[in-house]
């Protein structure tokens, strides 16, 4: 299998996102339990999706073509200097947005307190500039090794900031939890030039040419990172503002364990998509093909035993996790649960597709889902809430999952049934 041929960066990449998977059991245990649900945990949450709408936007637009062309090969002169540019010149673009906007976020959300959790937002963002350019380098090389210690430079450092201010019982705001972040982003920043030495690119003289290119291939991959926005952090705005910060708490606590997958899914991709844009690169399409409907089918079939545990138990995890203070979650895990089986055919096959380089198909994918999004959310949010919010990134998922699955069908005759074939086969054999 050639995704696990280099088996010690396979399990490389999985490591790397057990990093945020320890710091997302903080934020369950700890941060969601310790930070009163009608204000702080609100605002927390809401400036935490914030900055992953501006981080995702400069990502699609600056680093993921940055990336593709590095795991390609590519050393045409301007070509980093050009992605430098325009990852740095976005979030310092949105960085600034967000400090402007912060005095009038409280009212705008319905969250008291969120100008100041807007502003540490604006400071992580810019923190964060070095580090994730620094990781999209080592990603684009699959020198997972070196990514793991930039990862845990942030990861580890705030989460164990956070279990240290719950053990000495000082942990109350939202303040103390985002200023850990921005604490954990420096220290990770600061380690970027160290595992990042001898492997910079030549930062070289970009051309008009290598600036046009650039900027239409960022162009059309903003729809890798518009369409991961619509169901992982701009739902969180709208359930505020049809419902306020206080059933945002609610939701995030549910939507913790959705992230879990979340991180599966991307240990996946950190691999998978350099890999399917090189062995397309190389003409190998028969041994793509099998790569992807292999990992999709093991994926699928991993989360079919871990769903059913999930669906039957929600009321026992969340007693048991939450202590009695979300009681209300267990039904939106349940649809959470349901809504893991599409994330990663839509999510999978998104970095496959932009991988061949078809990003196109992405950007028709995403803006019919948005549509649906949009539907979804004026009618469900405002009547019921978080369960409204949950069923419409429900709706969304299967919208994307449905769409982009069509385009790799047509790409690479890869479906459902060739999927489930595949699985079948290696069981046989």
């Amino acid at each position: 299998m050639e995704l696990l041929r280099y088996r010690k960066k396979a399990l490389g990449a999985l490591a790397v996102k057990t990093l945020p998977l320890a710091y997302g059991g903080t934020v369950v245990l700890f941060v969601n339990t310790h930070l009163p649900r009608d204000s702080e945990l609100g605002t927390y949450s809401l400036a935490i999706a914030t900055f992953f709408v501006i981080s995702l936007i400069g990502k699609s637009f600056g680093l993921y073509p940055l990336i593709k062309s590095l795991a390609e090969g590519a050393h045409g002169e301007g070509i980093w200097k050009a992605g430098v540019s325009f990852w740095t010149a976005t979030q310092i673009i949105g960085a600034l947005f967000i400090w402007g906007v912060a005095p009038w976020a409280p009212g705008i959300f319905q969250a008291p307190g969120l100008d100041d959790g807007m502003r540490w937002t604006a400071w992580i963002i810019l923190a964060f500039i070095p580090r994730d350019l620094a990781s999209a380098l080592l990603q684009s090389k699959k020198e997972v090794g070196r990514l793991f210690l930039l990862e845990a430079c942030y990861f580890l450092f705030a989460a164990g900031g956070v279990v240290y201010f719950a053990a000495t019982g000082v942990l109350h705001n939202s303040d103390q939890v985002l200023g850990l972040n921005l604490a954990g982003a420096v220290l990770s920043t600061a380690a970027a030039p160290v595992l990042c030495f001898g492997r910079v690119p030549k930062w070289g003289k970009a051309s008009r040419t290598v600036w046009g290119n650039r900027a239409k291939l960022g162009r059309d991959t903003l729809g890798i990172g518009v369409g991961d926005l619509v169901y992982t952090q701009l739902d969180y705005h709208l359930l505020s503002l049809f419902r306020g910060s206080s059933e945002v708490a609610l939701y995030f606590a549910a939507k913790n364990f959705f992230r879990f997958y979340n991180m599966i899914t991307q240990a996946i991709n950190l691999l998978i998509f350099p890999t399917s844009s090189n062995l397309f690169a190389r003409g190998e399409i028969s041994k793509l093909k099998g790569l992807v409907e292999k990992v999709l089918g093991g994926y699928l079939g991993l989360l079919l035993f871990i769903n059913i545990f999930i669906i039957i138990g929600a009321d026992w995890i969340m007693a048991t996790v939450y202590r009695g203070i979300f009681p209300d979650a267990a039904n939106i895990l349940r649809i959470f649960a349901i809504a893991s089986f599409f994330e990663p055919l839509y999510m999978i096959s998104e970095n496959v597709l932009y991988g061949i380089g078809k990003p196109k198909a992405i950007l028709i994918t995403m803006w019919s889902s948005l549509v649906v999004f949009i539907i979804l959310a004026v009618i469900l949010m405002p009547a019921l809430g978080a369960i409204g919010s949950a069923l419409t990134i429900l709706g969304t998922l299967i919208s994307l999952a449905g769409i982009i699955m069509y385009f790799l069908h047509k790409e690479l005759q890869i479906s459902l049934v060739s999927i489930a074939r595949t699985v079948l086969s290696r069981r046989n054999k």
